[in-house]
């Protein structure tokens, strides 16, 4: 059993009583647990300006799809954006790591880095699949789902994802229907206008012929199942995400940092090992380790003070709760699917359906529709259909997977530039300390003392540097290291070696 560290240093080494129950089914119908992927740090509750796909412990993930060069010797990425928090369970399997995956989703955390891998995905009602074990944001809107490259693949994951075991229920429980199916028969889909599809745009990451392109990708979806004879309605005019403020704030927030506290509190009580017992000793102890937990491109952790700093009275929490109820399911989408009589509702991969489902408690899944010329991109469709039928978003995902085209695919390995093998494989904020405690302090030359201290420095954290890595640092940056010197008392041995180093180069 390794550690549950949800990409934070100050969980590394912590180790949980027990497997989380998903965990136990996937082992007992006969999965094998490869590892664990990276994500966004506490599931992006950091800092707002955090990267999706980046943490501490694990660094920036990146798709592996998007065209990369070498540059001055330094690897670049051209336009990465993987999409996240459970940005490392989609690219894992897009890269072929993996078959399968599971990832968390609140607003869309599992959908949209689904999407941007090209992959098949599905989060489930909330409250179908159990989350002890899995840390999540907030119990109002978290649930655990999984990722594949087939649908097919995923039907047999939800399958074990959604079924007890028989230890879980003493008399067993009935397990859920999902069929592999090749046509739309019995389904009525709605289909959103999409020039809905504005968050690329906003961004800059797309230019008018890319955007152009993805329009035509989902218009030629919508008329081929037309001519297919599927019921179809097409445009369904979705609500803005406007709609879901309360007072023209946001009303998720509140909601998330008050839940966040409390499922933080739970998560830390499953550990049979741990160094930290609340939110304050974590954020205690990421300004410890300044080097180790906010280097220079996240350098704060105002989401975490935001949160530790929440206290929205329970009756203002319950009237937002009722509020994104409404707005989002009686007013939203349960109005859409009533009026239209529909199954599904379909919109481009990153519009805001997915907030929209989170609101009204619907579940959601992703299918991949093509990739940008541009840059090898991916992007997708989202799914959502009423609370408890899983199945119908299942039917639908494994007929497109039987008409439309193959998911695109990453380029080979071999037709795109590494970074060389012989570069240090260290974080520039590590390296950054490892200098400066060097210049600072007098080591005698000894690449094994600075290595000792920086670890003792580090105990709690869990990271660790060795000595090699430490002195090829600092030889690779113009500084006399050696091996084997015990620190301060062999600097006249390190003097002597120096000259007569000296001696040999005249």
């Amino acid at each position: 059993m390794t550690d549950a560290n949800l990409g934070s240093y100050a969980f590394v080494g912590c180790i949980p009583k027990r497997n989380a129950t998903i965990v136990d089914r996937l082992i007992r119908r006969g999965l094998i647990i490869l590892g664990k992927s990276n994500l966004t740090e506490f599931c992006g509750l950091k800092n707002p300006s955090m990267p999706p796909g980046w943490s501490s412990v694990g660094g920036q993930c990146q798709s592996p799809y998007v065209a990369r060069h070498i540059a001055k010797k330094k690897l670049h990425w051209e336009l990465s954006a993987p999409g996240g928090s459970s940005t490392g369970s989609a690219v894992s399997v897009a890269s072929g790591f993996s078959a399968l995956a599971i990832g968390t989703d609140t607003l869309g955390s599992l959908i949209t880095p689904a999407n941007r891998a090209g992959l098949y995905a599905l989060k489930p009602t909330i409250g179908e699949v159990p989350m002890d074990g899995i840390f999540s944001l907030s119990k109002s809107f978290d649930s655990a789902g999984g990722m594949a490259k087939s649908a097919k693949d995923l039907v047999a994951l939800m399958d074990v994802l959604l079924s007890p075991t028989g230890k879980e229920t003493k008399f067993g429980a009935q397990k859920p229907t999902y069929k592999i199916r090749s046509d739309f028969a019995g389904l009525r889909i709605g289909f959103t206008e999409p020039t809905i599809w504005t968050s690329w745009r906003k961004s800059g990451r797309i230019n008018s012929d890319a955007e152009r392109f993805m329009l035509q990708k989902y218009d030629m979806v919508v008329q081929s199942l037309i001519e297919m004879g599927v019921d179809i309605v097409y445009p369904v005019d979705i609500p803005s995400q406007s709609s879901l403020n309360y007072e023209s704030a946001n009303a998720f927030e509140p909601i998330v940092y008050s839940e966040f506290k409390e499922c933080l509190t739970e998560f830390i009580r499953q550990f049979k090992t741990t160094k930290v017992h609340s939110l304050a000793e974590i954020i205690n102890f990421n300004t410890e380790h300044p080097e180790l937990t906010l280097p220079p491109n996240c350098p704060h952790q105002n989401d975490l003070l935001s949160a530790l700093q929440s206290h929205t009275p329970k009756e203002h929490l319950n009237h937002l709760r009722t509020h994104l109820l409404t707005a989002g399911g009686r007013d939203g989408l349960d109005y859409l699917f009533n009026q239209h009589q529909l199954d599904i509702l379909i919109a481009p991969g990153d519009s805001a359906l997915s907030t929209l489902s989170a609101a009204a408690s619907y579940p959601t899944a992703a299918c991949p529709l093509s990739a940008l010329k541009l840059n090898g991109q991916p992007f997708g469709l989202t799914l959502t259909s009423p609370p408890h039928t899983e199945h119908t978003l299942l039917h639908f995902l494994t007929a497109y997977e039987s008409t439309f085209p193959p998911r695109a695919l990453p380029l080979p390995l071999s037709s795109v530039p590494l970074q060389s093998a012989t570069e240090p494989g260290i974080d520039a904020g590590i390296v950054e300390v490892i200098l400066r405690a060097w210049d600072e302090r007098r080591w005698g030359c000894s690449a094994d003392a600075l290595s000792a201290w920086l670890n003792r420095r580090w105990k709690k954290s869990g990271y660790e540097v060795s000595a090699e890595m430490v002195c090829e640092v600092l030889r690779g940056n113009g500084r006399m290291a050696f091996r084997g010197l015990e620190g301060e008392e062999d600097y006249s041995k390190a003097r002597s070696l120096e000259g007569s180093s000296n001696a040999s180069s005249r």
